[in-house]
């Protein structure tokens, strides 16, 4: 659920914790597409000096489809296991063959459900993963699960691969709210999933929730954070429910099946969920992401600073000097461009950023972060000066107490978090419309 929600922010789509209304006028790439497909970014385009920092794995199984999932999943479909693995297997070689053995400092597995897969087929997938990169780099191997597949016999498999983090797909501890989204887990499997991931040694433990779940009152919220803190986890991932288009949950509020949770409980909620966790000593280091000291998720950071990242899977967006890419949204597609007498990675979309695009884009992500847009490193990264782009903006909005410069950064306020989308809008527009004197290069 991180990963693509992160991917989805870094498209542009639009909920509450998300950048939104706006679209970066980029243009396709012009790459000659190989069997149908683009072909991957030419090593010549990449940055000087540039390396790999991360990589995402994309397992599409699922026991059922959760209802305001738009994400890439499918329920079932594990008689494709072997066939599925087959392919990543050759799109693993694919990517070794273009950009050599990548040393990333961190990796995530998600979906879908990774653990859905059995003890046998995980420890193929990370014995794959293992052997198509190099490993002195790693720090942070983080694997996506459901509770209630979660065992023993899966926990000792991932440790032997190499996994120290576990993200736990809880959502929500009331029985009322996880039928509301319609999650296949009970409440109490979260607890003993932790446990089992500690009895192996796995103590680096995020828990995904939800807010603004239909029916949902703030003493509700509470009660699922209180549970959170009481578990011991390292780090909290808090999302606003969103109605995606296509989704179940759309239909069914369109239908008047239920009531969405106003705008304003919710950015209350958000507002509780800082001042709960702080109290409790977790560090907000991003909008919707809390973790104990020293616990931030440093695969996440990665997006949040646009550093390199490549991906494996079906539907998984790639990184690299300023090219995204993403693979086909279909597991058949998948398999059978992988399979093909001249096997291609399956790429459907990319996009290259440049310039004030690729560092306007930069600079909303930045803000996302606590620490937000350090002067000094952005400058010697893009060449620009954000100071002198963003001014006019910092004018603006400090006095209302929503942006903050302090230690030669600039910061989201508490205050200016409510309203972000607005100032990353005008940040984007900010740095589209910046003259040459104020880029300082």
């Amino acid at each position: 659920m991180q990963h693509d929600k992160i991917i989805s922010e870094l498209n542009c789509k639009n909920d509450n914790k998300r950048p939104k209304n706006f679209e970066l006028p980029l243009p396709q790439v012009e790459i000659r597409a190989q069997n149908g497909f683009f072909a991957l970014p030419a090593s010549a385009d990449f940055d000087e000096n540039s390396q790999i920092d991360a990589l995402y794995v994309h397992i599409p199984f699922c026991t059922s489809k959760c209802h305001y999932c738009d994400f890439f999943s499918l329920a079932g479909h594990l008689d494709q296991t072997d066939a599925f693995l087959d392919a990543m297997g050759r799109e693993f070689e694919l990517h070794v063959a273009h950009f050599g053995k990548a040393t990333p400092e961190t990796i995530f597995i998600g979906g879908g459900t990774p653990t859905l897969l059995s003890p046998d087929a995980l420890s193929r997938l990370l014995a794959q993963i293992n052997n198509a990169i190099n490993t002195h780099r790693l720090t942070e191997f983080t694997v996506e699960a459901n509770p209630n597949t979660f065992d023993i016999q899966r926990a000792k498999v991932l440790r032997d691969g190499g996994v120290n983090r576990i993200s736990f797909g809880a959502q929500s501890f009331s029985i009322t709210e996880l039928a509301v989204l319609q999650r296949d887990h009970n409440p109490e499997s979260v607890p003993i999933a932790m446990d089992i991931a500690r009895s192996v040694g796995i103590d680096n433990l995020n828990l995904d929730l939800i807010f603004g779940i239909p029916g949902q009152t703030l003493s509700d919220w509470d009660c699922n954070l209180r549970r959170a803190i009481e578990l011991n986890s390292t780090h909290l991932s808090c999302y606003g429910l969103m109605y995606e288009p296509n989704t179940p949950m759309t239909a069914r509020m369109k239908r008047g099946e239920f009531t969405a949770v106003p705008d304003e409980l919710q950015i209350d909620m958000l507002a509780h969920t800082r001042a709960r966790l702080a109290e409790a000593g977790f560090i907000r280091y991003e909008i919707s992401n809390f973790a104990r000291p020293g616990q931030a998720c440093r695969h996440n950071i990665h997006y949040w600073k646009a550093r390199n990242h490549l991906a494996v899977g079906p539907s998984a967006a790639g990184y690299h000097s300023g090219f995204r890419w993403k693979n086909v949204q279909s597991l058949t597609r998948y398999i059978d461009a992988l399979n093909a007498a001249t096997p291609a990675v399956p790429i459907t979309e990319i996009e290259h950023l440049t310039g004030t695009s690729r560092w306007g884009e930069l600079a909303i992500l930045q803000l996302r972060l606590n620490e937000g847009i350090v002067l000094h490193e952005f400058q010697q990264r893009t060449g620009m000066d954000a100071m002198a782009i963003l001014r006019k903006l910092v004018q603006k909005y400090s006095p209302m107490g929503l942006l903050a410069l302090c230690d030669s950064a600039i910061t989201l306020t508490e205050a200016g978090v409510a309203v972000s989308d607005t100032i990353f809008a005008d940040v984007l527009d900010a740095f589209a419309q910046c003259g040459p004197q104020q880029r300082g290069s």
